[in-house]
């Protein structure tokens, strides 16, 4: 007999705004009450039937069961989502387009379209990072900013420079420091916050920078797509041109509205979340002495330290990173599933009707699975293995993140790349227990990560 599902007692206006004001807090007294699955009222505009799980075994059957009866994953579940990526992103497409559109967007993030752009990462990264100077203390989450953002330019549209280069890059910054702070998370679950009173708004300057990016947007596909049909045109492997040129089992592209809307989201996506996990790790890695002096010895033992395969293959900075995602994983949440009949998962009951959370950030605080979970220990992920269900920093099944390949892939290169270039060390006021908050859809340092450059 399956055991049906115990239910938050908290009011649902309070459930909504502690869930959007302090995530983790709210996680923590859904699972300290009901520990594994639990009935909560969480994200508005959505089923009151939500269910939120960190019960690693009900995760990994449903994730087993994505396209399969029963259990659907809809795009407008993720509804939210669509005011900073747009209608058509894979992100809020449904099941069947999803599974045509994924198909069309794998190939530039897998195999030796990623190998191709492992030196474009790690010189973009020398250069940055050859403008330090010993004495100067810099920001972490600002500096690797400035870097994924070059990289997604690079790599993703092809532009190294010039004017519209820097006109993205500033827009795309603004729009980020304005959707990560503090009121423009509230705009993102608030729509009457968004509202354009005019220039001096938050709404306003959020509509005029949307709509000059668009432009900026639109106008890169169009040059892209008319110099791609030139006969002498030259071989680029940038993302915007490989989408460029996909073609689905009918012979039909992707749209300029479909591009751009796509675009958006690896820009969106792809560069604040690289750059928050890089922050986090550089504030492990010289927090914890130990934990530094093993990656330099690693990397001074490579046979070939500027060869990108053979730096993603370093055991201990793998595991590094796997530790930093566990603890700061890219997404608080699995993309939600809806239960299209009545069914049993690892013995709890399910109704048609309910909409499935995967909690990831408290399944990675599961102290069975993690003895110590608040710890940063990367020999956990040298000692064990861990299944689908267990450890999910990009998603899981059917919905599990287009670009996690290449967001390691960038990870792992800059943080060799710099812990090989310089000796660094915390500030003071940086060298301390560091909280995170919510940035946007994300959790991000509530402080800034301030590392001083040491004489070689």
């Amino acid at each position: 007999m399956a055991a049906a599902i115990p239910t938050l007692a908290d009011p649902p206006s309070r459930q909504v705004m502690q869930a959007i004001v302090d995530p983790l807090a709210y996680y923590r007294r859904c699972f300290r009450a009901h520990n594994g699955v639990v009935r909560v009222h969480m994200v508005p505009g959505l089923s009151p039937q939500q269910v939120l799980i960190n019960d690693p075994a009900v995760l990994q059957e449903l994730m087993g069961r994505d396209n399969g009866r029963g259990i659907s994953a809809p795009g407008h579940l993720n509804a939210l989502m669509e005011q900073v990526v747009g209608q058509h992103s894979l992100m809020l497409l449904e099941p069947a387009p999803h599974r045509a559109r994924r198909r069309l967007l794998t190939p530039p993030f897998h195999g030796e379209r990623l190998k191709a752009y492992g030196a474009l990462i790690q010189s973009i990264a020398r250069q940055v990072f050859a403008e330090l100077a010993p004495g100067q203390v810099w920001d972490a989450r600002t500096q690797m900013q400035r870097i994924t953002m070059r990289v997604i330019l690079s790599a993703v549209f092809g532009l190294h420079e010039g004017e519209r280069y820097r006109l993205l890059e500033d827009l795309l910054q603004r729009n980020l420091a304005l959707r990560t702070g503090r009121f423009g998370t509230l705009m993102l679950f608030l729509p009457p916050l968004r509202r354009d009173l005019g220039t001096w708004s938050p709404g306003g300057r959020l509509q005029y920078l949307e709509s000059a990016t668009r432009a900026l947007l639109l106008q890169e596909i169009a040059d892209r797509r008319h110099s791609l049909e030139a006969v002498d045109s030259p071989e680029r492997v940038d993302v915007l041109s490989l989408l460029l040129a996909c073609r689905d089992e009918g012979g039909e592209g992707l749209s300029d509205a479909e591009l751009h809307d796509e675009l958006l989201t690896l820009l969106l996506a792809g560069h604040e979340t690289s750059a928050t996990v890089l922050t986090w790790a550089l504030h492990w890695i010289h927090r914890q002495d130990e934990v530094r002096k093993a990656l330099l010895a690693e990397l001074a033992g490579c046979n070939n330290p500027d060869d990108p395969e053979e730096i993603q293959r370093l055991p201990y900075l793998s595991a590094v990173v796997n530790e930093v995602l566990r603890i700061h994983p890219v997404a608080m949440l699995l993309f939600p599933r809806l239960v299209e009949e009545p069914l049993q998962l690892a013995g709890w009951a399910f109704e048609p009707g309910d909409v499935l959370f995967g909690c990831i950030q408290a399944v990675h605080q599961r102290a069975e699975l993690y003895p110590d979970p608040g710890a940063f220990r990367p020999e956990r992920f040298l000692e064990r293995s861990y299944g689908p269900g267990e450890f999910l920093p990009f998603g899981g099944g059917a919905r599990r993140c287009i670009g996690a390949s290449l967001a390691l892939y960038e990870v792992k290169l800059i943080l060799a790349t710099l812990l090989r270039q310089h000796r660094l060390a915390l500030t003071p006021g940086s060298d301390r227990p560091l909280p995170p908050r919510r940035r946007g859809f994300i959790l991000g340092p509530s402080r800034p990560v301030s590392l001083r450059v040491l004489q070689a």
